[in-house]
């Protein structure tokens, strides 16, 4: 399939993708002054998608303008997930219109790039708005909710770099045990990151998060750290790992990577008959199973469930500030292994199992190239990587 013609646009805005995206703020913040409430000043961690999502928009665009349906269906779930910020869909054309002015200003800039061609684009951007409001207002009128609030009422710092942050929301949150949503918290405006809820939803809106803190002052540093009576907005819940329920099941947590295997993992706690599961549940140091003494008490209960907990340090390092109780660790003696996989593999084979592999990208990378290489096959793979990753990647020639 040949190239857009609108990929030299697109080419554009990826190389001055922060350009773009601060001319399109401070146009839009002229025109729509709320928005300055929604988002913060600095721009650093928002909207950092924005160049990168339109020019995979029109790097797929046909000769004549015409959008994919696959790309359609993308915009158009952005237009449902993005009703989170607060704003109506009659804001769209003013959106459309700060695009169209920070599209031409680095285009401009750049020089290389014909009129018609940057024309076309701004056209193309007007499908693009004219679809999201048109997938946001049908949302709004099937009654689907745009994000819920809800208030932390405890927080646990099960190690230095783990939390546990209970919430209630008094309503129903709805998503299912596996996914996903995007959060922000009162002290970060416009700033949100994506969390997996560790229990399944339930009539009273109870959520529980399990944060692991990277650096001081980032926002997950910022959530982790969240105090009682902080208000936390979800979004619309996305994606996720499931199971099929007529099969084993091995779940394999990187750290917090567990929450959402929790989840699952409790809901199977109503099924008639629960399949029989494995967890091997992944930390760097023993300290760090924030979660182990629970999981102890489970496969005790359970018939049905092996608790595996593997570490690739022996001992705690003097900073980790450990709650595991001793007697958990006694119980279940984590296994020393650098990968996870590899115990995986060990304990096998495993041929006709559902793998569930959850946590920071470049471990679940790592995880499951080990279990492919052990036999697995990918179709038996489901996994869940938690990093900055290219969401809009550009399309190359064919």
């Amino acid at each position: 399939m040949p190239s857009s013609p609108l990929s030299a646009v697109g080419g554009v805005l990826r190389a001055r993708s922060g350009e773009f995206r601060d001319e399109v703020h401070r146009r839009f913040y002229l025109d729509v002054l709320e928005a300055r409430q929604v988002f913060p000043l600095t721009l650093r961690e928002t909207h950092v998608d924005l160049a990168s999502s339109l020019a995979w928009v029109l790097e797929r665009t046909s000769s004549d303008g015409t959008l994919p349906d696959d790309v359609l269906a993308r915009i158009r779930r952005l237009g449902v997930d993005h009703r989170r910020h607060g704003f109506p869909a009659e804001v769209y054309p003013a959106f459309l219109t700060a695009l169209r002015g920070g599209l031409r200003t680095v285009t401009a800039e750049h020089g290389g790039v014909d009129d018609p061609l940057v024309d076309a684009a701004g056209d193309v951007f007007a499908r693009v708005c004219g679809a999201m409001a048109d997938a946001a207002r049908e949302a709004d009128m099937a009654g689907e909710l745009p994000a819920s609030s809800a208030e932390v009422v405890s927080v646990e710092r099960r190690s230095r770099r783990v939390s546990v942050i209970r919430l209630e929301s008094g309503l129903p949150v709805p998503y299912r045990a596996g996914q996903h949503l995007p959060v922000t918290a009162s002290y970060l405006p416009g700033v949100w990151r994506t969390l997996s809820p560790a229990l399944p939803s339930d009539e009273h809106g109870q959520l529980e998060f399990h944060v692991r803190a990277h650096d001081t002052g980032s926002a997950s540093h910022l959530l982790a750290t969240t105090r009682p009576g902080d208000y936390w907005t979800l979004g619309a819940p996305r994606g996720g790992l499931r199971v099929r329920g007529d099969r084993g099941i091995v779940m394999i947590a990187h750290s917090t990577g567990l929450a959402p295997l929790r989840a699952i993992l409790f809901e199977l706690l109503t099924a008639e008959n629960p399949p029989s599961v494995h967890l091997f549940f992944g930390a760097e140091y023993p300290g760090e199973l924030y979660d182990l003494m629970s999981l102890w008490q489970l496969s005790k209960a359970l018939s049905w469930l092996t608790v595996v907990p593997v570490v690739e340090h022996a001992e705690d390092a003097w900073w980790v500030r450990s709650t595991v109780p001793p007697q958990a660790l006694q119980r279940l003696a984590p296994r020393v292994r650098r990968e996870i996989g590899e115990v995986v593999t060990d304990a096998g084979p495993w041929p006709h199992y559902e793998m569930l592999v959850a946590g920071e990208a470049d471990r679940v990378r790592g995880t499951v190239d080990t279990l492919l290489a052990g036999g697995i096959t990918a179709e038996n793979i489901q996994a869940e990587a938690w990093e900055r990753t290219e969401e809009w990647p550009a399309k190359g020639p064919r």
